[in-house]
């Protein structure tokens, strides 16, 4: 029964952060750091992030929450992804 109440609860939640933001997608930053270029043996190089465009520098995205998970109940919610 508990489980059936958290997946009410959250299909709500999910439904309202759908409306209010658009149903726009925030995807996760991916932690990329370093920006690199293949040579024309195909071996990676590490390059300056400095106008490349590459995560490294850009490092768009949605920071990851802290704590990652919660536990209620029954149910273990990633505040990442929303996933339960």
């Amino acid at each position: 029964m508990m489980k059936i109440i958290c997946f009410f609860i959250l299909s709500l939640l999910y439904l309202y952060v759908g409306i209010s933001s658009g149903g726009l997608i925030q995807l996760p930053q991916t932690g990329q750091n370093k920006c690199y270029i293949y040579s024309s043996d195909d071996i990676p190089g590490e390059i300056p992030c400095t106008g490349v465009g590459q995560d490294g520098e850009v490092r768009a995205g949605v920071a990851w929450p802290s704590p990652r998970f919660t536990v209620s109940g029954d149910c273990v919610i990633d505040n990442l992804t929303g996933l339960m």
